[in-house]
């Protein structure tokens, strides 16, 4: 007789409301800001040298500048670290370190009190023929009310003297929260108590949670047919930018090469009343990412011999706009939990790619009827699954996995940028003059952008402004 099981956790959709209403992760938002600088002292003129080609460099202009803002972690004392490369026209390269100790300043401008924290900037950018700047600033707070906090700033001036005090800086820019990194233990499994667990053939003893079960005369069509997932109600979710971590710790698992432990995380309402979820498998001998929509859509099935004793499973989700980045981990506990296995697949709101029946026979011999992905991400849930799973012909031997430290873990990595502008290099010829060319692709069109005649090695700034643009020398 076939044996089956509807795959569900039983929490109401008053409680999903609720949760949703009282406990989901919202997004922070940045706050803009604008502020004044004048210069107020300079410690160091910094020296000037010229190559045998003619390229005149300069190095190590330290000054003081003023600071008032429209955020007050904004107002205080800068000082500025300069470093240039000048070009034939008289404009020339800039970059450089600033620090901002955040304080107060007196009416007259001249007695500045230093009220916490710190801010550390590194930036880039041109000063024109006629000592005009416009510089980009990025860098994070240290101390104080600031501690982790993001800046991106952007300084402009306007043309006369170099370091002008009646001339100002002029800074417009925003603040971004400190990232979020919360840890949140669901479970230790330490009172030896089985507590908010539902489905569970399992006992909780030695402080660890173990599940037991056993299919005799059960053979395995479908994952659910012999599929143990006891699960806690748990409210989980993931915005945008953010990644939400499930770990656990798998003590250990009998070693029959069937059977698999793993994480699920569960959604009982993901549009309408259609239920879903995120699934991780670890067998013995293999890794299974899948997705539960009305059955098991498998993203990859993968040969990957790890032990199953001592080590930490993870199954993060990172939020990308209108998609999810599934990852999955195996850390080695006895190895400060150095890598064994990590890989990730996206689930977009089209339908991805997953393994066909035959396709997954071929890599797993496990001769499973599955589906295709046609639900959107999830990016909220409420129940934690605890796997325990076995592929059988209905005479394998009882199986039995032992977990501990079940937690979530919240994080919130700041945005790798690319500048919207590309430096480009050549060296210089004394037979031949080249000039710079782009197009949208490699075969063209092309066009010039600008023509230098510089000695030694050349340089121009070319505003990148399209996703994919080519640059040739003729």
């Amino acid at each position: 007789m076939l044996r089956t099981k509807s795959l569900g956790v039983g929490l109401s959709a008053a409680a999903i409301a609720l949760w949703l209403a009282a406990g989901s992760v919202s997004a922070a938002t940045a706050k803009t800001y604008t502020a004044t600088g004048w210069v107020n002292g300079v410690l160091a003129l910094g020296i000037t040298s010229t190559n045998a080609e003619g390229q005149v460099f300069f190095r190590g202009n330290v000054h003081t500048a003023r600071v008032q803002s429209s955020d007050a972690r904004l107002t205080g004392n800068r000082m500025i670290f300069v470093n240039g490369d000048y070009n034939a026209d008289g404009s020339a390269s800039l970059s450089g370190t600033v620090y901002h100790q955040v304080g107060t300043w007196d009416t007259a401008g001249t007695n500045f009190t230093a009220t916490g924290g710190l801010w550390e900037f590194t930036y880039h950018g041109t000063m024109g023929a006629d000592n005009s700047l416009q510089l980009q600033l990025i860098g994070s707070g240290s101390g104080g009310s600031i501690e982790g906090m993001r800046l991106d700033e952007v300084l402009v001036r306007a043309a006369g003297g170099v370091l002008d005090p009646n001339l100002t800086y002029q800074y417009t820019g925003t603040i971004q929260p400190a990232p979020v990194n919360i840890r949140t233990v669901v479970d230790n499994f330490d009172d030896n108590k089985i507590t908010g667990w539902n489905y569970a053939v399992a006992r909780e003893t030695n402080q660890q949670f173990t599940v037991v079960y056993n299919y005799p005369g059960v053979a395995t069509h479908e994952h659910v047919d012999t599929w143990d997932y006891p699960n806690v109600n748990r409210g989980w979710s993931v915005a945008n930018g953010q990644t939400l971590e499930c770990r656990v710790d798998l003590v250990s698992m009998s070693e029959n090469a069937t059977n698999a432990a793993g994480i699920t995380l569960w959604s009982s309402s993901v549009s309408g009343s259609v239920a879903g979820s995120y699934i991780f498998f670890k067998g013995r001998d293999f890794i299974q990412v899948g997705k539960w929509i009305g059955g098991v859509a498998v993203f990859f099935h993968e040969k990957a011999v790890i032990k199953n004793t001592n080590v930490v499973l993870s199954l993060a989700l990172t939020a990308v706009n209108a998609n999810v980045v599934i990852t999955v981990r195996v850390l080695d506990k006895d190895n400060q939990e150095a890598v064994l296995y990590q890989r990730s697949v996206v689930d977009t709101p089209k339908s991805d790619p997953t393994l066909t029946s035959a396709e997954l026979l071929a890599l797993s011999g496990m001769k499973l009827d599955v589906f295709t992905d046609g639900g959107p991400p999830f990016t909220y849930g409420d129940a934690i699954m605890l796997n325990a799973w076995q592929y059988t012909d209905g005479k394998q031997p009882a199986m039995a996995v032992t977990y501990d430290n079940l937690e979530l873990w919240t994080s919130e990595i700041p945005p790798l940028a690319i500048d919207r502008a590309v430096r480009l290099a050549w060296p210089a010829s004394a037979t031949a003059k080249y000039g710079i060319q782009s197009a949208p692709t490699p075969t063209g069109p092309w066009s010039p952008v600008q023509d230098l005649l510089l000695p030694g090695m050349q340089e121009v700034m070319v505003p990148a402004s399209e996703e994919s643009r080519f640059f040739r020398l003729r």
